[in-house]
């Protein structure tokens, strides 16, 4: 006899299952899009269900839960392998770049200068910055290292920022909904080109999302680039992934072996996330056929619900395959 607990195991199983399944169905859906923000970790829990009900001897079950299980695993350890990355040019020497999501309403902007400053990047990229943030950093001792700088400050989550301890030279954009910027800094070893971009959110404005990352997608780039910013979307949405594929962008994180790290939600602006870590990684770092990366890592920005991210890159010999 079926009891209560065996149809709820089974509920969760198929929840798992749609879930596994969603990143590979090609339909606009925002409840989808919130679906497939879950991954990997709601296919990978039908792991300990299987094993549960296997003790048991709920074999249905088991093999079900064992089988959404694999699949998961299956689909994320790809993740966790370091690419090989090209050569490099010989005289190309390496840079430094910071994201940070400084969040719209944080209240502790002012801590934010020094977590940057001990981070010692050469370049800092920033989105949700607003006019009050602006003035914030800048009256820093931060703002004396970087002297170049290109600022697009907005109401909500409009704004983004470049700061730059090299020359920066503007291109003009007007791509995303927020506002995007696009430079060239003329670092030592050559230029890199530097794009910061936000997307709209998916839960409110589903369609402008999905306009965003599109629009992202058809941006041309001549030479070696980097694409740093908040996508609102993780590896696991398609619409990203189509992004990707159409630039030629590669994400430093999966290229790492990092790509189960994530960025988003932090506790440290609304108790209702304290009891759980960042689920989903919305902040990326893409770089194009020009560009070989050594490092990734992430920090904790104050007060804001996004964790930052530092990559460093060199200009690539050859281009990547």
């Amino acid at each position: 006899m079926t009891t209560h607990r065996d149809k709820l195991a089974w509920v969760a199983v198929g929840a798992a299952a749609i879930t596994a399944v969603s990143p590979w169905v090609q339909l606009r859906w925002r409840s989808l899009t919130m679906t497939r923000s879950l991954m990997p970790w709601t296919a990978l829990s039908a792991i300990p269900v299987a094993v549960r009900a296997a003790t048991h001897g709920h074999r249905r079950l088991a093999v079900a839960s064992c089988a959404v299980g694999v699949a998961g695993a299956a689909m994320s350890a790809p993740m966790l392998v370091r690419r090989r990355q090209p050569d490099v040019e010989p005289a190309a020497t390496a840079l430094t770049i910071a994201h940070c999501n400084l969040l719209y309403i944080n209240r502790r902007v002012a801590a934010v200068a020094p977590a940057l400053a001990a981070l010692d990047a050469d370049v800092l990229t920033f989105s949700e910055v607003t006019r009050s943030h602006a003035d914030t950093m800048r009256r820093s001792d931060l703002a004396a290292g970087y002297p170049y700088r290109i600022e697009l400050p907005a109401r909500g989550g409009s704004g983004t920022a470049l700061w730059s301890r090299y020359p920066l030279a503007e291109h003009s954009a007007t791509i995303t909904k927020h506002h995007t910027v696009i430079a060239d800094v003329a670092a030592p070893g050559g230029v890199i080109r530097v794009i910061v971009v936000h997307t709209q959110s998916p839960i409110v404005h589903h369609h402008q999302w999905e306009a965003d990352l599109d629009q992202l997608g058809g941006l041309v780039t001549d030479g070696p680039s980097v694409m740093t910013g908040d996508f609102n979307a993780s590896w696991w949405h398609p619409e990203l992934r189509r992004l990707m594929r159409r630039g030629g962008w590669r994400d430093a994180h999966i290229e790492r072996g990092r790509g189960l790290s994530c960025s988003w939600p932090t506790d440290q602006w609304h108790a209702m996330f304290r009891w759980h870590p960042p689920f989903v990684r919305l902040d990326h770092a893409l770089v194009n056929a020009g560009i070989a990366v050594r490092g990734i890592r992430n920090f904790d920005i104050p007060g804001s619900d996004h964790r930052g991210l530092t990559v460093t890159v060199q200009r690539a010999a050859r281009p990547a395959p």
